[in-house]
């Protein structure tokens, strides 16, 4: 499977590259594509970490691509780090409805090319703030259930860090969730917390200590108070801020370390391209998982007897389809009160950004990045009821899929091809070939090789395939970047009239 990366070369899109290689995600049939903006710095940025990534890893390296133009990604699995995003400095608060106004028309200018030009089937992780917005804006175009936020995701993993932390143990023996906004108003649902070989008494007595007599009734003013004091102190020394975070409980740790963070003048990216690599990989994988994520949701979980219908991060069930359930058991009064409370701040947060009718609870905004000037690079940082008629119009959709039309969800129609595919003369290549295909789930339908050339070092391989118009680009794209492939020639071999597409020598 193919992943494409929506402004590889930012802060987090460079990073998101980076751990997807050198975790070894995607094979080295797999294809990398590394998504530019025409004409600007990131779209010569692109070809420069390219060669950087192959440079590092050329051991076992996928197949990595580069494009400029929103209609020309190509993949199974598409993360956005893509838009504005806002300078870490210390001081500075974070504007969210301006970001939100700036970012809402990257998203919607992917969605809208994705959903002309693509297979239907894309897994789209929303890594760009405000992140709520951007699923919004993507699961209206392309459909809910393919559209997963990460904020989510990575405030769980640094919920379940603290904890381990004040445990003494490893972050993989404490399970639990976050749910609600990225950010501020993330909801850290103790009720779900489970602690590796603790029975449920021990569970509770430890739960009872780690909480220190808390409800979540008070977070958003404790909250408040500690930034208030984090300022104060850091304005000294920012290494007595952290210190002093040491001394605080682990919800709280939660949203403060990540805001220190950004105050300090640094950014979170490592920590959010490591979340999404790992949502990145449940996909591939192939099996489901459950996760947490922001997601656009139509009454499938209930919330003190009431559906939920908008964007809220949740814990879901997450695999090569997307998300097909949430598993959001009944809440104590107090995480119930403060769920209800960030779905209001995401509706508000949506409507502010001119979101009328994308998806009703939420918004959302990544670890309070500072944003009195907002950047243009591409760097991705970590509404309104999606109503009924707004899902009728989605599922009645009819998108243009290469010139073909498709209805959304429906399998895009597949035709027949001929490659011509010209490589060096070695066993190296035949594998190569194979290896792409196979793991695109393209079968040939015949391959024959023709003599070598005069010199003996090279020659041409015929194959013909069926696949669908966007699955044969991929495929064509993927035989170029072989290191034994000189040049390709694909053409569609159905009786209606269409050209060569050739493909330089590399």
């Amino acid at each position: 499977m193919d992943v494409a990366v929506l402004g590889a070369t930012g802060d987090v899109g460079r990073q998101v590259c980076t751990q997807l290689v050198e975790r070894r995600i995607l094979p080295p049939t797999s294809r990398l594509q590394l998504v530019g903006r025409p004409g600007g710095a990131s779209g010569r940025a692109v070809h420069g970490l390219r060669a950087d990534l192959v440079d590092a890893y050329d051991e076992h390296a996928p197949l990595i691509d580069v494009a400029h133009s929103p209609d020309d990604v190509v993949a199974d699995v598409i993360v956005v780090a893509a838009g504005a995003t806002s300078p870490a400095r210390a001081g500075a608060s974070l504007d969210r409805t301006r970001l939100a106004l700036g970012n809402r028309e990257v998203f919607a200018g992917y969605a809208d090319a994705i959903a002309r030009h693509g297979s239907g089937h894309e897994v789209v992780i929303v890594v760009s703030n405000p992140v709520e917005v951007g699923v919004a804006v993507m699961a209206r175009t392309l459909g809910a259930h393919r559209v997963v936020g990460m904020g989510a995701w990575l405030d769980t993993l640094r919920f379940r860090r603290e904890i381990a932390a004040e445990l003494g143990v490893r972050r993989h023996r404490v399970g639990g969730f976050v749910a609600g906004q990225h950010g501020e108003d993330a909801v850290p649902l103790w009720s779900t917390v489970r602690i590796s070989g603790h029975d449920p008494a021990e569970r509770e007595r430890t739960l009872r200590r780690l909480r220190r007599g808390r409800t979540l009734d008070a977070f958003p003013r404790e909250i408040a108070v500690a930034q208030a004091e984090l300022v104060e102190v850091a304005a000294v020394d920012v290494g007595a801020a952290y210190r002093l975070i040491d001394t605080w409980p682990a919800d709280l740790r939660l949203v403060a370390r990540p805001w220190m963070t950004h105050q300090s003048g640094a950014k979170t990216a490592t920590a959010t391209a490591a979340a999404t690599a790992d949502l990145v990989e449940v996909v591939l994988d192939g099996r489901e998982t459950v996760v947490a994520g922001q997601v656009a949701l139509d009454g499938e979980v209930s919330l003190a007897g009431r559906p939920l219908r908008g964007v809220l991060g949740v814990p879901l069930v997450l695999g090569p389809e997307g998300w097909t359930r949430v598993l959001l058991d009944p809440l104590p009064d107090d995480e119930a009160r403060r769920l209800r409370g960030a779905a209001a701040a995401v509706g508000a947060s949506l409507r502010s950004a001119g979101i009328e009718d994308g998806a009703r609870a939420g918004s959302g905004a990544g670890d309070d990045l500072p944003s009195e000037e907002v950047g243009v690079e591409e760097a991705g940082m970590e509404g309104d009821q999606v109503g009924q008629a707004g899902q009728a119009r989605s599922r009645e959709r009819i998108v243009a899929v290469d010139g073909q039309g498709a209805r959304d969800g429906a399998p895009a129609p597949e035709s027949s091809w001929a490659a011509q595919v010209h490589g060096l003369h070695g066993v190296g290549t035949l594998t190569g070939l194979a290896g792409v295909f196979s793991t695109r789930g393209v079968s040939f339908e015949s391959l024959a090789t023709e003599p070598v050339d005069g010199d003996g070092d090279a020659g041409t391989i015929h194959v013909t395939f069926r696949a669908t118009r966007r699955r044969a680009r991929a495929l064509e794209r993927a035989v170029t970047r072989l290191a034994t492939v000189r040049s390709v020639v694909v053409q569609e071999t159905t009786d209606r009239p269409s050209s060569p597409r050739a493909r330089a020598d590399r």
